[in-house]
């Protein structure tokens, strides 16, 4: 389980919180003569790192002559977390990073900072941002109605559909499936077999790991599986939904013969021609396009009775300081940032949260390609299978993780070495005691 223990003061107990806090660099040149020098943290590491690098450039390009300057390290996003709490713990943290997932133990913690006067003050119209965007970024448990992060994008996970491999399966890409039988039957057109062995994947999947979880959590949505009841009294509900989702998964496998357990590095094999439908997140598109990969993206089929995806929403957050005053010129700048965002929400990532910027005219001529992009900012409509819930140990539920508990007990069904209903027993058992304790 993951309960918190990785919350700040869960480390401020522990002895190795210096040693952890100085085993990595922390150089925080705070300011220099009367310019102010904004850290910011980010993991971005994929190609959309690269288009945030360049956001990041233009702050600094815009702001030369006026005092202020963003310094941007990169972090991996497995340590992410760990190391903004002992660098916190150490009092050092940066000032500003990136999230996708709530964070109420931060906020319970005191490690964020509450934003909504730093808004007001900095003029981030708050109107133009999608209400739902918004709610995702306050959590009333702990911080009643404050505003605890900014929304810079918003994304759902469809499938990237390699247009080489459709063509030389004499299938036609404007006949796409809407249903899960369809999608076999297109999976199983381009899937390339030698003797048993599967080396073109008709859908790209891994024997562990984060896409076959992801997998199972939109699929088992799809089917009318629910992780929290929305009272959040209650967990797995309509468990056999569940494990029908989870058969799925093992089908494209060892009965369709679509999948391989073989792919463990599943960006590169896509990239490289070894799949041909990849259901992954807008963070792949900018590396694609660039390495002139042929692909469009479309809607997530209805295996289910529903049409269902994975949501998840890019969003910055602030860190407490020993100097409260340089709150707001990080605000200010995070301000700039999203005001400026056009290219982050058409060439970098996925759909935008503001209202201003959705409805420009150019919205779908600039960035990446339309027939690349849209299926993702459509998706969005359906994107409701969210990452985390906004309790303390939602970490445990999460379906876009290749290391928590709930990956953990659906690795060993994958393997074949835990049953179907084996694992269902452990996950009812596992999520209702990470609901009682929050």
């Amino acid at each position: 389980m993951t309960k918190s223990k990785f919350t700040r003061r869960g480390l401020m107990r522990t002895a190795g919180t210096l040693a952890l806090a100085s085993a990595f660099p922390m150089p925080f040149v705070r300011t220099a003569s009367a310019a102010t020098e904004i850290i910011h943290w980010s993991p971005l590491a994929a190609s959309d790192g690269e288009i945030w690098a360049q956001m990041i450039q233009n702050f600094n390009d815009a702001h030369k002559d006026k005092g202020v300057s963003i310094k941007m390290e990169v972090v991996n996003w497995d340590d992410y977390t760990t190391k903004v709490l002992a660098a916190a713990a150490a009092g050092a943290a940066p000032d500003f990073g990136w999230n996708t997932d709530p964070r109420p133990a931060f906020v319970r913690d005191g490690l964020l900072v509450p934003l909504n006067e730093l808004v007001k003050n900095s003029g981030l119209d708050i109107a133009d941002f999608s209400e739902f965007s918004i709610s995702k970024s306050k959590f009333p448990n702990y911080g009643g109605d404050e505003l605890f992060q900014v929304p810079l994008d918003l994304m759902s996970l469809v499938p990237e559909v390699n247009t080489a491999h459709v063509s030389e399966a004499g299938l036609k890409i404007d006949e796409w499936p809407d249903d899960g039988a369809t999608l076999i039957d297109w999976a199983k057109a381009m899937t390339k077999l030698e003797g048993d062995k599967v080396v073109r994947s008709g859908i790209m999947m891994t024997g562990a790991g984060v896409q076959p979880t992801v997998t199972w959590g939109i699929v088992a949505e799809q089917m009318g599986f629910q992780r929290i009841s929305p009272d959040f009294k209650q967990v797995a509900v309509n468990p056999d939904a569940g494990k029908a989702a989870m058969q799925w998964v093992l089908d494209l496998f060892d009965k369709h013969k679509v999948s391989t357990r073989d792919v463990t590095d599943r960006y590169k094999a896509f990239g490289t021609g070894q799949g041909s439908i990849f259901w992954t997140g807008p963070w792949t598109l900018n590396g694609y396009l660039e390495q002139k990969l042929p692909f469009v993206s479309k809607p997530f089929p209805k295996i289910g009775e529903k049409r269902v995806t994975y949501f998840e929403r890019g969003a910055l957050e602030l860190y407490t300081q020993k100097d409260p005053s340089r709150h707001q010129a990080t605000m200010d700048a995070v301000k700039w940032l999203s005001d400026n965002s056009f290219l982050w929400c058409t060439k970098g990532r996925g759909a935008s949260p503001r209202k201003s910027i959705i409805d420009r005219p150019d919205y779908k001529t600039a960035g990446a390609p339309w027939d690349v992009r849209g299926a993702f900012v459509e998706g969005i409509e359906y994107a409701t299978a969210i990452a985390d819930f906004p309790i303390i140990n939602g970490a445990d539920f999460n379906i876009y993780s290749g290391g928590n508990f709930l990956a953990k007990t659906l690795e060993l069904v994958w393997a074949g070495q835990s049953s179907i209903d084996d694992a269902m027993t452990k996950l009812q058992e596992g999520w209702q005691k990470a609901l009682e304790e929050g």
